[in-house]
């Protein structure tokens, strides 16, 4: 299914995930900052994901926690945000914390200046009818010293529809090539934003130098239930205490990948003469916390 263009910018690329390769994907990415990739999530996948996300998102109030008129505004006063999917949905775990595509376009990015990357955060964002577009920001800003036209990807991520995302009800907002700007503290000018308009189960990757935002769901209704999902390299602090929000008696069931991602495992560097980070007692985790497995 093709996503509608709209008038606004250089419309993202859109591809499907039963018939692009990585190759072609990552070429996209490189060349535009994002990418949509439709069909990455299944009609029944994004059914099982919102139905075990649903009591979350009914209990979660708009609007972020702080009494901080900045934070506010960003994180988006008509905003349901939360995190901990890991807990929370098996098929998070499963179909989008390592989900192939985005895998293979971290190993591809990520890969050359780490010896791992780990989950920066999985966190639902439903913009709510009547909430404001956030102003346009690169996610790599967290990380100040990494964000600059010279300096190399350390963050990969993707936006997953959950339900359509429309013009009107606040579908991403991207600032298309803005990862190759060499001035990357001026702003986006309207004809160079575009919305990653796309149906349900599409995933918008793009990297952490990509300008983008939420934008304005100008509906009266219509509630935007938008999945993001990011890597980082391992040896940088991630947004999100992965591992904080799982219990350990429900992170043992996971492979060793998704322990790795969740922050279940220490950072080995030793093979390309690096150190061994997060441990403890100077073993990987399970080891050091006394699992048997």
């Amino acid at each position: 299914m093709s996503a509608p263009k709209i008038d606004a910018g250089v419309s993202l690329t859109a591809v499907s995930a039963h018939t692009a390769s990585l190759a072609e994907v990552l070429e996209i990415l490189d060349r535009d900052g994002g990418v949509i990739v439709h069909d990455m999530l299944s009609p029944a996948t994004v059914e099982k994901l919102r139905c075990e996300l649903n009591p979350t998102s009914e209990a979660t109030a708009v609007g972020p926690k702080v009494d901080n008129k900045n934070v506010n505004y960003f994180w988006g006063e008509q905003t349901k945000r939360f995190t901990r999917l890991a807990q929370r949905s098996q098929t998070f775990v499963d179909d989008v914390l390592v989900h192939p595509t985005l895998i293979g376009v971290a190993d591809a990015l990520l890969k050359p200046h780490c010896a791992s990357y780990w989950m920066n955060t999985g966190q639902m964002m439903i913009v709510m009818p009547s909430g404001a577009p956030q102003y346009m920001h690169r996610d790599s800003d967290d990380w100040p010293s990494m964000c600059g036209p010279t300096k190399p990807v350390c963050q990969i991520s993707c936006m997953f529809a959950l339900s359509d995302f429309t013009a009107e009800n606040g579908a991403t907002r991207v600032a298309t090539g803005s990862h190759q700007w060499s001035d990357f503290s001026r702003a986006a000018i309207d004809s160079e934003i575009t919305q990653a308009v796309m149906p349900a189960g599409s995933g918008m990757i793009y990297t952490g130098k990509t300008m983008h935002s939420a934008g304005a769901n100008k509906t009266k209704n219509e509630p935007r239930y938008g999945l993001h999902m990011s890597y980082l390299y391992g040896w940088l602090t991630p947004e999100e205490a992965g591992c904080l929000g799982v219990t350990e008696e429900r992170a043992k069931t996971f492979t060793k990948q998704q322990q790795q991602l969740l922050g279940y495992r220490c950072y080995d560097a030793s093979q390309i003469n690096g150190g061994r980070l997060w441990t403890v007692d100077y073993e990987d985790v399970p080891t050091g916390l006394g699992w048997t497995q």
